[in-house]
């Protein structure tokens, strides 16, 4: 895993349908990591939570992909037309970072986002927390 000052470097949107089944097929759900380039505490998010989540694989519990918030990339929606990161988060009503959405194969979230940094420490505790919520919606529907 490549790294900067920044912190890990973490897998962008590619195609949203093959993320979508990769989502389905490993039942896990999806953190969509919103950010901007020079964003202080997006770095510290990025270095000292996910990052550490990314090397655990599949262990973490959760596919992670980071979008930019001003970014031009453009991907495939789900519905195969183009999108761009900057519209997917404006999709999700992102207006500070950085903000982390917990969602499923169809892009729904589950769960409140985390939106910035706390300063007293709980953060990694709050972001534990909304991958076990997001993990038991999903293990309900797929039990029903």
């Amino acid at each position: 895993m490549a790294q900067s000052r920044h912190g890990p470097d973490l897998p962008r949107l590619g195609d949203l349908r093959t993320l979508a089944a990769e989502s389905r097929r490993e039942q896990l759900p999806v953190l969509l990591f919103f950010s901007t380039a020079g964003c202080p505490y997006c770095a510290q998010v990025r270095r000292e939570h996910l990052g550490p989540m990314l090397a655990q694989g599949r262990a973490a519990g959760v596919l992670i992909r980071e979008v930019e918030i001003l970014g031009s990339n453009s991907f495939a929606d789900l519905d195969g037309r183009p999108l761009r990161e900057s519209a997917l988060a404006d999709r999700f009503n992102v207006k500070m970072v950085p903000h982390v959405e917990l969602v499923d194969a169809e892009l729904k979230p589950l769960g409140k986002p985390l939106i910035g940094i706390d300063a007293a420490g709980f953060y990694g505790d709050y972001l534990k927390d909304a991958i076990a919520s997001a993990t038991r919606q999903i293990s309900a529907r797929l039990a029903r």
